[in-house]
């Protein structure tokens, strides 16, 4: 998700809610007999290149406790921002984690595209190529490419913008990769409510579709919380 200083509301509804994500998820999969540890969470965020290397980019470990990824969360801030954001370095995190162990799935929330390929070089500018020559960001990173090996390992990328800035690419890099794109009004009175929601929607959608279960499990949670 996007960590940006026009991010705080999304920030802060993460913090409060994940707690109730991991509860409602492992009630649904207790009710349909399969194990509460049928799944694994990781949160990253991304900022933009005026950051610096550890703050371009910031990710917890994977978890299946909530408590861990809260603690994490509270860690995490607002800040920097270029306009259009880092994302493509959101999804260079996802595939390589994805090379170390498989992962199902990206969730991508942020109010903001992904820079273009110009933006990418003239962004970098701000702290020099010889800064990041010496990071793990060395290489320039383009989101379209990291769409693809995302794409051809099969990991879809289901994109949630929260303005209507980002509609346009957020909805080319999840066809592209063959997810879901909505806007999520996380600014509404709702708006934990709709995080919440999506995030549990999402993943009781991937682990049923992985044991047999289709769209049962989904249903069972909207007709218990929704």
């Amino acid at each position: 998700m996007d960590a940006t200083g026009s991010m705080s509301n999304l920030l802060l509804k993460a913090k409060t809610t994940v707690r109730t994500m991991f509860e409602r998820v492992k009630k649904i999969l207790v009710d349909a007999k399969l194990s509460e540890d049928s799944f694994q969470m990781q949160f990253a965020v991304y900022r933009n290149y005026s950051n610096d290397e550890n703050t371009l980019l910031q990710n917890s470990i994977w978890e299946t406790k909530p408590n861990n990824l809260r603690a994490f969360m509270e860690k995490i801030g607002p800040d920097g921002g270029q306009g259009r954001e880092a994302i493509e370095v959101g999804l260079w995190h996802a595939y390589n984690e994805h090379q170390k162990e498989n992962i199902s799935q990206v969730i991508l929330i942020g109010d903001a595209p992904a820079n273009t390929i110009d933006e990418v070089t003239s962004n970098r500018i701000s702290r020099g190529e010889a800064y990041w020559s010496k990071t793990k960001f060395a290489n320039k990173i383009f989101w379209e490419q990291e769409a693809n090996k995302l794409k051809s390992s099969n990991v879809p990328v289901h994109a949630f913008y929260v303005a209507d800035y980002a509609k346009e690419n957020f909805t080319a890099i999840a066809t592209r990769t063959q997810g879901r794109c909505e806007f999520l009004d996380v600014n509404s009175p709702a708006g934990a409510d709709l995080l919440t929601n999506l995030v549990s929607e999402v993943v009781l959608n991937n682990i049923g579709q992985q044991n047999g279960k289709g769209d049962d499990l989904v249903k069972a949670y909207r007709k218990t919380y929704s």
